[in-house]
């Protein structure tokens, strides 16, 4: 333009009039093209993990979209799924997550009409979250989440390529990204290592030597009871809504607290301490007194000192003479009293009787020996209704 009007006109500042005149034409600057990118500026670093968070919605994919939730200081990132993308629906999820990591400082979004909603501003502003919405159409002002975005498409579409489901693509994607170093971060750490404080564990683990256990039991409270292999117990068995004692023996103990049981039925069970009780058996815990009791004619015949002779069953045996200037009627002051510790029996005519079958019968015995009558006992018939044992 400017070499056609010099071969035809000149003026010292054609060239200057030319261009400005260009300038202000407004056809000309209505199909002008886009100034010259500007270097990209940064957002300032946060102070701490979860406190600037960058989100965004990815999809449809198989019919589901999913929120991206970045931290901008760790690059902890969360995927939800959902098929809802309405406000409502993303304050919902982003008050789970701010259940389990806290409330964030500022909030980063594009201009999507759920973050723009009032319903929206409204939950961020009874939390105190400052709400910070891009440029509208300037995807790289929230680059941290569009920028995932990308990420999280092309890595959950390679592992999926084999016909691994969506979601577990999408789990192996998050427990590799979170745990895998990454290069913003700096010394080889990882989003885990920033946003947690340890290395989480994956399956890579499993190619080093298992660590000895350095957790410490001796200092453990011990249980106040305990039971040893061999042990009868009664346990608590469940079934259905209830639970019944069920007898078992102890055949050993699974930590301070577990013992596995065993059964008559060669079943085996595992229960807590609080679900099993000691169980007695009569005849391993019967004591020696009881088995030993003496009967009321043993503690007349020591008394006396009278020496028992054998019955022959249910023969009568007839009485003997008894002289009573030769009969001892004392007590030995080492044998308790009838008053005390006995029926009450005259001293001048001690009374001695024996069993038909088992109780011995002395020898000075002045009187028959009772028997059993053979008669057949029949309960009174008003008895008859009732169910008796």
């Amino acid at each position: 333009m400017k070499a056609l009007a010099r071969s035809f006109f000149y003026w010292p500042t054609i060239d200057a009039d030319i261009k400005e005149w260009v300038k202000t034409c407004h056809p000309c600057q209505a199909a002008a093209k886009s100034p010259a990118h500007s270097a990209p500026v940064p957002w300032p670093r946060a102070a701490g993990p979860w406190q600037r968070l960058h989100v965004d919605f990815a999809g449809p994919l198989d019919g589901d979209y999913y929120l991206i939730v970045v931290d901008s200081f760790s690059k902890w990132p969360e995927i939800i799924r959902t098929s809802n993308v309405t406000a409502k629906a993303t304050i919902a999820m982003l008050r789970s997550l701010f259940a389990r990591f806290g409330i964030p400082k500022t909030l980063v979004s594009d201009n999507g009409t759920q973050f723009t909603s009032e319903e929206f501003g409204l939950f961020c502003d009874r939390n105190g979250i400052e709400h910070i919405t891009t440029a509208p159409y300037h995807p790289q002002s929230n680059g941290q989440a569009k920028r995932f975005v990308d990420t999280f498409k092309r890595r959950v579409r390679k592992i999926s390529a084999d016909g691994t489901s969506l979601q577990e693509a999408l789990d192996t994607f998050l427990l590799v990204h979170r745990s895998s170093p990454n290069p913003s971060l700096g010394n080889a750490k990882s989003p885990a290592d920033i946003m947690l404080g340890r290395q989480m564990r994956t399956t890579l683990n499993l190619l080093r030597p298992p660590s000895p256990e350095t957790i410490s039991m001796e200092n453990e409270p011990k249980p106040s009871r305990q039971f040893q292999p061999n042990d009868l117990v009664y346990f608590k068995r469940f079934a259905g809504n209830g639970w019944r004692w069920v007898a078992g023996t102890i055949v050993k103990q699974i930590g301070h607290v577990m013992y596995m049981i065993g059964t008559d039925d060669q079943k085996m069970f595992r229960s807590h301490i609080n679900q099993i009780r000691k169980r007695y058996e009569r005849h391993h815990h019967v004591p020696a007194s009881v088995t030993h009791r003496k009967l009321p004619i043993d503690v007349l015949l020591d008394t006396w000192q009278l020496t028992p002779q054998p019955s022959t069953g249910t023969s009568r045996i007839p009485p003997q003479p008894v002289d009573p200037e030769h009969v001892d009627i004392s007590v030995s002051p080492h044998q308790p009293s009838f008053e005390t510790n006995g029926p009450y029996v005259p001293a001048t005519s001690p009374a001695t009787y024996a069993s038909p079958t088992t109780r011995p019968v002395p020898s000075c015995a002045s009187a028959q020996v009772p028997r059993r009558s053979s008669r057949v006992r029949k309960p009174p018939s008003r008895f008859d209704v009732y169910r008796r044992f």
